[in-house]
């Protein structure tokens, strides 16, 4: 076999193997392939804004639908006697009224309690809530763990 033709040969191969890969060598692909998921990645730690939360008090029909008593722990921002509460604490979970449709959340077990069976964090799907006492405050988060709602009140547990 002639040297020459060996050489053009080879030649061959790889520019036929560099076609199949689009024109790219494994270095360039991969070189692509991690800009790519930089770009990806980038995007998605971009946050969205802060959206307004509208919270509604929790009135007796929200109550009894999700099982919660008069016993349950009740966090008021109105100081009026027989005001509907703000947010609703029995057992394991707790009520929001949020844009005018309740939301349910779920203790977080790891967080200390700051009354009998009430902890001071509380889990949803799109939001938390957190319970600060002396003096009583409700703090909402968002997904993004910022600040979307906070005010003082008063936590209240009968029972």
């Amino acid at each position: 076999m002639n040297n020459n033709n060996t050489h053009k040969g080879l030649a061959v191969a790889i520019a036929l193997l560099t076609t199949a890969c689009n024109g790219q060598t494994p270095e360039e692909k991969a070189a692509a392939d991690a800009r790519a998921v930089a770009q990806v990645e980038a995007i998605q730690k971009i946050k969205p804004p802060v959206q307004p939360l509208e919270l509604g008090a929790v009135n007796p029909n929200v109550r009894r639908l999700y099982k919660l008593g008069s016993s349950d722990c009740a966090f008021a921002t109105d100081p009026n006697p027989g005001a509907f509460p703000l947010l609703i604490v029995g057992g394991p979970k707790a009520v929001l009224l949020i844009d005018g449709e309740p939301a349910i959340f779920a203790a977080d077990n790891g967080s200390p309690e700051v009354a009998a069976g009430v902890h001071a964090k509380y889990v949803g799907r799109s939001y938390s809530a957190q319970f600060a006492r002396q003096p009583d405050r409700v703090t909402i988060r968002d997904r993004f763990e910022r600040i979307v709602y906070q005010a003082p009140g008063t936590l209240s547990c009968r029972g």
